[in-house]
């Protein structure tokens, strides 16, 4: 357990402490072994969610610190709850194994081969449950798998089949007991990793819908283990729209209609969608209290619920109350534990970042990259066009944060740039799908301007999803309704005719129907290339030395507004 050495610390943990059960009159209970009619304890129910490999508090990217993020932060909040309340619960709602350089640095690049070090720290915190979110498949299930045999937390997911059956994969569940108290957590993930990673699992896995999955294991729990509490741990936002279009694939964000459609449910633990939402009661299927709590994004929050449970002189056990809290980490020190135990592969994954594999004397900047064509976004699309020989690319700025240069070109600089395990898929597209897809990714902003002239981006609309075409010469005419926004567009100085035939490069997540890019469902796949797009920008610039401008800007689209 950290000990606090500073008015700092006494401060942050005092205040901390206080907030878990602000009304707690149930500490007394607490040395009750064995929960009597009359009798209460407070149950802390601690949580993270889309860790995204942010293990320590260190930005791999720009070689710094990030101090707003860490799991080895929200480990020294976890201690000092533990070390108060007697009945504890520590779980992860997914998206732990992808998202940053330390991650994909011990899926791709470690000769050693070693344990991924989220699920090593995972096994020193002693979670109690984490939840399979969607980016676990990026890397393919022999990887995943061999990660999972090799750590000591379970792992969980109730709605994660084995082809053509309805037996789960994984573990659907857990049960804890507390003081003669069975609680249930049942662990469900989104759906979607049947779409964005389908050449990974199909003919393997099937992902079942969560509100039917959610329905049938907690009346499993419930009947056959004779939970008396059902916690939902869940990879999916309490709402939000669905970003594909699969009529057989489940909703996207199911947790709202878990929490208040399953009988049974006591408490939601979410992710997915990176939002941090606490102080949030549900009205359940049976006129129950159902409390959410979903801790944001990259260790930033370490979330807790806390529960009050009395057992009446019936014998059932009650949810008297449920509060739950975000407690951000900035400003919370270390687990000195857990630096210990990853000191060596965090400086393996410094030392690898920092590398150069290029030099360049201009600026690269992806700041304006949604607004007017960038050289950044064009190195994109030119390493994707060469690896291909497609004719067009389709490429989005992911980070408009991203600059570098005059100077080294580092591998932490590509990984800003592009972020995602994608691979590489060569189609087959129609003029007319190339217009739909224009006309579909113009939806990123609104119709007409803001009172000073500019553009208005749309809100619901990723970024991410805000694809640019590198091939051909369009203008998107933002004063027109989507639909009525491509003007303009050309290849090599012709019109393109609705039954022209391209090739195209674009990547997986897109080619595999992330986005809702209808248009490209039926599109001929012509070619697969099974490597990062990231990795492919690597290649590029070591095999040049040097990367300018011009090397690969060619200014093709511009907007209207």
């Amino acid at each position: 357990m950290i000990q606090c050495r500073n008015f700092t610390c006494f401060t942050w943990l005092a205040l901390l402490l206080f907030s878990v059960f602000s009304c707690d009159r149930t500490v007394e209970s607490e040395r009750v072994e064995k929960l009597s009619p009359g009798d209460t304890i407070s149950l802390a129910v601690m949580a993270t969610a889309d860790v995204h490999g942010h293990v320590r508090a260190w930005d791999y990217y720009r070689d710094r610190e990030k101090p707003r993020y860490a799991l080895s932060k929200v480990a020294t909040l976890v201690d000092s709850i533990r070390s108060v309340y007697r009945y504890h619960l520590l779980l992860d709602a997914g998206d732990w194994l992808q998202g940053n350089p330390f991650a994909e640095y011990f899926a791709l690049h470690d000769p050693q081969e070693r344990h991924f070090p989220f699920l090593e720290v995972a096994d020193s915190m002693e979670f109690d449950a984490v939840v399979l979110g969607n980016h676990e498949f990026n890397f393919g299930l022999e990887y995943l798998n061999r990660q999972i045999e090799m750590t000591r937390t379970p792992i969980i997911g109730a709605n994660i089949y084995d082809h053509g059956t309805n037996e789960p994969a994984y573990p659907p569940y857990i049960i804890k007991d507390f003081a003669g108290v069975i609680v249930a957590v049942v662990g469900l993930t989104t759906p979607g990793s049947a779409v964005w990673d389908r050449a990974r699992v199909e003919g393997i896995l099937d992902f079942g819908d969560g509100v039917e999955a959610a329905q049938r294991f907690v009346n499993k729990v419930n009947e056959e283990e004779g939970a008396d509490v059902v916690i939902v741990l869940a990879h999916s936002g309490l709402d939000g729209s669905t970003s594909y279009q699969v009529e057989t694939i489940g909703e996207e964000n199911f947790g709202r209609a878990v929490g208040e459609t399953v009988p049974g449910v006591d408490l939601l633990v979410l992710g997915h969608t990176h939002r941090a939402i606490d102080d949030v009661v549900l009205t359940g299927a049976e006129g129950q209290p159902v409390g959410v709590i979903q801790p944001g994004r990259w260790a930033s929050h370490l979330g807790v619920a806390g529960l009050r449970l009395t057992r009446n002189h019936d014998g059932e056990v009650i949810v008297a109350d449920v509060e739950t809290k975000n407690h951000p980490v900035s400003g919370v020190p270390e687990h000195p534990e857990i630096v210990d135990i990853t000191k060596e592969t965090h400086q393996d994954v410094v030392d690898f970042v920092t590398e150069p594999v290029a030099y360049t004397d201009d600026v690269w900047s992806a700041g304006r990259s949604r607004r007017v064509d960038t050289p950044v976004i064009d190195l994109i699309q030119t390493v994707q066009k060469e690896v291909t020989g497609a004719q067009l690319s389709a490429a989005a700025a992911f980070n408009t944060s991203v600059e570098f240069g005059p100077g080294p070109v580092t591998r932490g600089d590509i990984a800003l740039l592009y972020p995602y395990f994608n691979t590489l898929y060569k189609l087959e597209i129609s003029g007319a799908q190339i217009r739909e897809f224009l006309e579909h990714t113009s939806r990123y902003y609104m119709t007409g301007t803001d009172d000073q002239g500019r553009p208005v981006v749309n809100r619901e609309w990723p970024g991410f999803n805000f694809d640019m075409l590198a091939g051909v010469e369009y203008v998107l005419d933002l004063r027109n309704e989507p639909g009525q926004r491509v003007t303009q567009l050309s290849y090599a100085g012709e019109p393109v005719e609705y039954d022209d035939i391209f090739t195209i490069a674009i990547n997986s997540y897109r080619a595999e129907g992330g986005g809702g890019f209808d248009m490209l469902e039926d599109a001929r796949v012509l070619e697969r290339v099974d490597r990062s797009v990231g990795d492919m920008i690597l290649e590029y610039l070591r095999s040049r030395e040097e990367i300018q401008h011009e090397d690969v800007f060619e200014e093709n689209w511009h907007l209207v507004y």
